[in-house]
């Protein structure tokens, strides 16, 4: 080969080399954004997992972000799910000093940890026994203990349920026994589900694997909570027509999320694979402007002045973007005295170069 025809050829490599490179995305505005080859696996569509639930939801409870649903406002029995509000409504209406008496028609539904008739427990002591073993006779000694009798409960229970309007919700007794009046969705019991959760004493008692109350040992029915890292609750609920079901909150620093299952015949895997599609493909991305030189403007007399958002943004994103955000600051009303509810500017948000969302800046 001749030198010439050598150094065409070499020519001619480097010319093809130049259009080849690290994989990037652009934006007129931005320049490039180079991808890493980890980010370019996680961009490709993740398919949404087979479960054997009649019903399923699963939410990121931050942005309220729906990332998948299934029958979610079908109506299915709840089983013990039940007991979610029957907690709440008695925590609404009683004082965790109201003494409850065990009557042998309470015990009629069966009590899983052996309650005892004419025994009296505190409404403090007892909400364990109804949360973590999930025990019938408990739901209906505090449902005729504060409501007079059971169906008066029952009525605060459904009053509750109307109040918050949850459509495809009824209640027919407070413990979640099968009744064809007993009845919800997978979308109404996630609404109810993180309404409890708010709550601290009963995001305590859900959250433990075990407890002591009552003088008892209680095991939570529960087995996300030694299964799944970062589970902080909620429930699960069994019955003939409900089916396995099972609520579970999970938090981790990624990110929080929350499945329904209803009608399940291995409700474990059903929310393990739930979770694992969250956790695989999404992520929480908090945007802050902390105080720093770059987060000031200077006014018309040459003065600075801090700025910030009224409070953090929380963005729902693919875990492959979560390294991509560009923060672009506009001022464009740099006052002297703004008041304090006058935006100086705003922020505009970028993801991989592409815009995502602006946000009003306020001075500080």
């Amino acid at each position: 080969m001749s030198r010439r025809l050598f150094f065409l050829l070499l020519l001619c490599l480097m010319a093809a080399n130049l259009g080849f490179g690290p994989p990037r995305l652009t934006d007129s505005d931005l320049g490039a954004k180079a991808l890493t080859p980890q980010q370019i696996v996680l961009m490709r569509e993740a398919r949404a997992p087979e479960l054997t639930a009649a019903a399923a939801l699963l939410v990121n409870p931050t942005t309220g972000q729906v990332l998948y649903a299934q029958n979610e406002h079908a109506r299915r029995a709840p089983a013990s799910l039940t007991k979610l509000l029957t907690a709440l409504v008695a925590l609404e209406r009683a004082d965790l000093d109201r003494p409850i008496t065990i009557l042998e028609e309470d015990l009629a539904v069966w009590t899983m940890i052996g309650l005892r008739e004419e025994e009296v427990l505190t409404l403090r002591e007892i909400l364990p026994v109804l949360l973590v073993p999930s025990d019938n006779a408990a739901a209906m000694a505090i449902a005729r203990n504060l409501g007079g009798d059971v169906g008066t409960f029952v009525g605060w229970m459904n009053e509750w349920v109307d109040n918050w309007g949850l459509q495809n919700t009824h209640f027919a007794n407070p413990s979640g026994l099968d009744d064809e009046d007993n009845y919800t969705s997978a979308w109404d019991m996630a609404r109810i589900a993180l309404y409890v959760m708010e709550n601290p004493l009963l995001r305590d008692i859900l959250g433990r694997p075990e407890m002591v109350a009552a003088d008892r040992r209680l095991v939570n029915t529960n087995e996300m909570l030694t299964r799944y890292p970062g589970t902080v609750g909620v429930k699960t609920g069994t019955e003939t027509l409900a089916g396995e079901c099972l609520i579970t909150l999970v938090e981790r620093r990624q990110g929080k999320a929350l499945s329904v299952i209803l009608g399940s015949t291995d409700r474990y895997a059903d929310a393990t694979a739930l979770l694992d599609y969250f956790y695989g493909n999404y992520a929480e991305l908090r945007v802050t402007l902390p105080p720093s030189p770059i987060n000031r403007y200077v006014d018309a007399n040459g003065e600075l002045h801090a700025f910030g958002l009224e409070e953090p943004l929380t963005l729902l994103v693919r875990s492959w973007q979560a390294g991509s955000v560009t923060l672009v600051r506009r001022i464009d009303n740099p006052a002297t005295n703004p008041a304090p509810d006058e935006p100086i500017g705003r922020l505009q948000v970028y993801l991989a170069g592409r815009p995502l969302l602006e946000a009003p800046l306020y001075a500080q």
